[in-house]
């Protein structure tokens, strides 16, 4: 009982903090074990209510056939909730997410009436709301605001100066045509997939973060962006034809704060070109057009800090990258075994060869072709680590441990994940040590016979290998290795290869 009354006698705030990190059906559990505890409960300034947890919570099946009685629980369970909530109580935060309830004004008009400060309402199926929308976005209280899949009734949104918004995020919303924000208390704003929406003006000089994506459907969009000293991450997807190379060439610069960077499906955007010292992440997603054919783009990045860059997309024409501090991500969409795409594949790789870590990620592997080989030249002698994730079954590692020294004969480190959904990805890793000084220049291979730097057969010591289970794979890695390596000629066999 003495340990019963020591907890009930902890200050309402200690007690709101270990509700916080509870379950909302656990704190209503716990509300129950003492007056004290009911009377801290209905002050808690957090409710969450969650449909499917709900759902979960009492066991109850959650299918087509039992939705009706499941929606009539649930609204019963949060308006006996909010009836026991006491008067004029503060409530920080107000979460919703629903398949969809009845009377949705009810719970807006709660949350205002307590002052609410971050609202987030998430509806799986657009509906219809009310007049309450239009106080969401004047009332006074509020500081982050989420909203998906509603139909806000508006055919105009406009954020003015007496708005205190911080943070506002409009998902799946319809019914809007104009978003204009007038700000300078606006920090955040992302807008998604919101099919009707036509023009964006922005007017926030205190905005740092900005994310727009017109979805799959997206139509067009113009975005007028005038205040950018604040701006710090950009992300524009699904933007439609607006996003052009002069769009491109006459914004970037004069975001002068701008660290990240996302571009995907930007379809009249061909050249990119970037000169900014403070970009740090860099993203771009090449796109289908209309006749569902990748376009080539060009891309230039002067970017001295640049510290991320993730492509998606086919091979570029032309690419240029200036940092030598960033880790690169590359997912190839289209992969041929010919000649052709080859030499197209080192041509771009070129870029990344003083990058600190490349991660190539494949759909397939394919073998290098036996007419280059006489007349290849490795587009990435100086990169030291390279990760490999590969999307499929994978038939052979010594043909992927080859190909990829093809692209980088001197690695410290080749990492090859494959990711199949049955399993969690394992990492396999090669380590490679080289003997010091300059190799033997009468070696009369024809590997690097014309190349001043000699690739990884000349100067192999050893190599440690990771997580190969498979005996018959470090079998067949081992003989690879020994049978191309210059140097093993001079030493005992077993000092080669070091397995552990």
């Amino acid at each position: 009982m003495a340990e019963a009354d020591r907890l009930s006698n902890l200050p309402t705030e200690i007690i709101h903090d270990i509700m916080f990190f509870l379950p909302l059906l656990d704190v209503i559990q716990v509300s129950v074990l003492s007056r004290r505890f009911n009377s801290v409960w209905r002050t808690f300034p957090v409710i969450e209510f969650d449909q499917d947890l709900f759902a979960t919570g009492l066991k109850l099946p959650i299918n087509h056939s039992k939705a009706s009685e499941m929606l009539m629980r649930f609204s019963d369970y949060t308006d006996d909730f909010l009836r026991r909530r006491g008067p004029d109580s503060f409530l920080q935060k107000f979460k919703l997410r629903t398949l969809r309830i009845p009377d949705l004004d009810r719970y807006i008009e709660f949350s205002l009436g307590s002052h609410v400060q971050e609202l987030e309402i998430n509806s799986k199926i657009i509906f219809e709301l009310s007049e309450g929308i239009s106080d969401v976005f004047a009332a006074k209280s509020i500081r982050v605001l989420k909203l998906t899949g509603l139909d806000l009734g508006l055919q105009n949104l406009i954020l003015g100066d007496s708005s205190l918004i911080e943070e506002l995020s409009l998902n799946e919303c319809d019914l809007l045509e104009t978003v204009r924000v007038l700000s300078d208390k606006l920090l955040s704003l992302e807008l998604q997939c919101c099919r009707t929406l036509q023009n964006i003006e922005i007017d926030a000089p205190n905005l740092q973060y900005f994310r727009y994506d017109g979805g799959i459907l997206f139509s067009k969009i113009n975005i007028n962006l005038r205040s950018f000293e604040s701006l710090k991450s950009l992300s524009l997807w699904n933007a439609g034809g607006h996003i052009t190379n002069n769009w491109f060439e006459e914004k970037i610069p004069k975001f002068i704060s701008l660290e990240k960077l996302s571009i995907k499906k930007c379809e009249n955007l061909k050249k990119v070109k970037i000169c900014h010292k403070r970009l740090k992440i860099f993203e771009f997603h090449n796109y289908k057009n209309k006749a569902e054919e990748e376009v080539e783009v060009e891309l230039e990045l002067i970017t001295p800090n640049l510290l991320s860059f993730l492509y998606r997309g086919i091979l570029l024409s032309h690419t240029i990258v200036t940092s030598t501090l960033f880790e690169a991500r590359l997912f190839l969409t289209q992969i041929s075994a010919t000649s052709l795409w080859f030499l197209a594949l080192r041509h771009f790789l070129i870029s990344f060869d003083h990058c600190k870590v490349l991660t190539l990620e494949f759909e397939k592997v394919v073998g290098f072709p036996n007419e280059l080989k006489d007349r290849w030249i490795a587009p990435m002698f100086t990169l030291k680590h390279l990760r490999v994730e590969v999307n499929s079954n994978l038939r052979s590692y010594r043909n992927l441990v080859a190909l990829m020294l093809q692209l980088s004969p001197r690695l410290n480190t080749l990492s090859i994940i494959q990711n199949l959904n049955s399993q969690d990805p394992i990492e396999r890793v090669i380590k490679f040590k080289y003997v010091k000084g300059v190799a033997d220049q009468q070696d009369d291979s024809s590997c690097c016979k014309r190349l001043p730097i000699k690739c990884w057969r000349h100067h192999l010591t050893s190599i440690t290998m990771e997580n190969f289970e498979d005996v018959n794979d470090k079998e067949r890695l081992i003989t690879f290795f020994k049978d191309n390596t210059k140097i093993s000629k001079k030493q005992d066999e077993k000092s080669i290869i070091s397995l552990f």
